[in-house]
């Protein structure tokens, strides 16, 4: 199982929502995110393009 979190895309960057299975401590894309972001505060925020890669590639080898 995966959720969406807000984080910074690096260290200081701009908010971009980031791709995370549950109970992990990184994100898809190796980001340790630090503190939680209020979902609000990236409403407008990009998806991180590392870790929709990592998503992609892992539903693409997921059987049906």
């Amino acid at each position: 199982m995966y959720e969406m979190c807000v984080g910074p895309e690096k260290a200081g960057g701009a908010l971009v929502w980031h791709v995370v299975a549950k109970q992990a401590a990184a994100t898809l894309c190796g980001q340790e995110l630090r503190e939680r972001i209020e979902a609000s505060d990236g409403e407008r925020a990009r998806h991180c393009p590392d870790c929709m890669a990592s998503f992609e590639k892992l539903m693409a080898s997921t059987p049906c």
